[in-house]
């Protein structure tokens, strides 16, 4: 029997994702507005680790297969011929042709999964393989999809701009998560993003209570949180911590997060004579970076574009690092000063240099500034523009607008 309420399709390429938190939210503030979702994930997760917040999503999860062999590949058509697709995949079969291969096998198995579910929409996270995979099976099923353009999937040197064309032209509608985003790909594909919305990533605001920083003691408490990659920037924030202590700033600096910079990082807390001050505390549950975040006197997230054009959109964790009254440091990165508004809401270094992230510390340490008043203004911003249950109103209509091409 079909589900009474027609539903939403989530398809991620992974799912649950540890870094991948305001996916979860924004699923969470859908459900809570009423909208009934369905994921589909294009592989499964990797990593033990999740966040208690996962229990709290009522979305059944179906796990879409991929064909490692060819009797394997043949078993999607036979699959899709029972679902009543054969002349769906016939019409369709260039596009197929046209497609990474793992991208159509898996097209063709979803198209067959959304068969009698009752699936009015279809919505996509990164406009990279889960939006290859979407948009196909689109094609063959009928049914809408969108999907919402962060970073990495606009701006790495991988991004091609013909398959990027075809998805903003093909779907029902796009989303990008900042103005800076948007005017990227306005500039860039002038004919092709009339659909082209922004909807901000939302934080559950009541998950992130906020408190006056509280005046600063002997040594200053640093916290940053990421993955330990390039684009993150931690590898600036190093000499930028020795250079403080150098100039008799005491201070605790704590970096949470796993990645491939993990070990390079390390050494360099040797070779700079830093292991007394700075901590890599390793990858953290949501709760633990709440605490984090609690006894921290500045947060800081010193963002860089990365050699192959990698850039982070908008860091979830400086949004709840300014939703809990965290006064916050970061770069002129993407759509970061959108957020981070020099004197404002925070202060902002010029990406990539270790002296101006020193100073930047140095000066929202300093005695004449009002860390209080930077850290209410940051929370009235965060809960003018990034709370989750108005941005899943907005994708609600979104998703049940008609069709209107420019």
């Amino acid at each position: 029997m079909l589900p009474s309420e027609p539903g939403i399709a989530y398809v991620l390429k992974m799912y649950p994702r540890f870094s991948e938190t305001f996916i979860v939210s924004e699923i969470l503030a859908r459900e809570a507005a009423g909208d009934r979702i369905e994921i589909f994930s294009l592989r499964p997760p990797n990593d033990p680790r999740f966040h208690p917040q996962l229990a709290r999503v009522q979305a059944p999860v179906t796990y879409i297969e991929r064909a490692p062999k060819t009797s394997e590949a043949w078993e999607c058509f036979r699959a899709a011929d029972a679902a009543g697709l054969t002349t769906a995949l016939a019409l369709n079969f260039a596009a197929l042709a046209a497609a990474e291969p793992d991208d159509a096998v898996q097209a063709i198995n979803l198209a067959a999964a959304l068969q009698h579910r009752n699936i009015r929409h279809i919505h996509v996270h990164f406009a990279s393989a889960a939006t290859s995979v979407a948009r196909l099976a689109s094609a063959i099923t009928g049914i809408p999809y969108s999907f919402t353009a962060h970073a990495v999937d606009i701006f790495a040197s991988s991004v091609r701009s013909d398959d990027l064309r075809l998805k903003l032209e093909q779907a029902h509608h796009a989303i990008t998560i900042s103005e800076y985003n948007l005017r990227y790909l306005r500039r860039s594909f002038p004919t092709s993003t009339a659909r082209l919305h922004l909807v901000r990533n939302g934080l559950e605001l009541e998950r992130f209570p906020y408190r006056d920083p509280r005046p600063l003691g002997a040594t200053v408490r640093i916290a940053a949180v990421g993955r330990l990659v390039e684009k993150k920037g931690f590898q600036y924030l190093l000499p930028a911590a020795a250079e403080l202590l150098a100039q008799g700033l005491r201070l605790e600096l704590r970096i949470a997060g796993t990645g491939v910079l993990a070990e390079e990082l390390a050494a360099g807390i040797e070779v700079l004579g830093l292991g007394e001050h700075v901590q890599l505390i390793g990858p953290q549950t949501q709760d633990q970076i709440h605490e984090l975040l609690y006894s921290a006197d500045i947060f800081i997230a010193p963002c860089v574009v990365g050699a192959d054009g990698n850039a982070d959109g908008m860091p979830t964790v400086l949004l709840e690092a300014m939703a809990t009254g965290v006064p916050c440091i970061s770069t002129a990165v993407t759509g970061i000063p959108e957020v981070v508004r020099t004197g404002s809401t925070g202060l902002l270094a010029r990406p990539g240099n270790p002296h101006a992230l020193a100073r930047a510390i140095q000066r929202i340490s300093a005695p004449g500034t009002n860390r209080v008043v930077l850290a209410r203004n940051a929370r009235a911003l965060i809960e003018e523009d990034y709370d989750a249950r108005r941005q899943a109103e907005i994708l609600r209509s979104l998703s049940r607008s008609e069709l209107r091409v420019a």
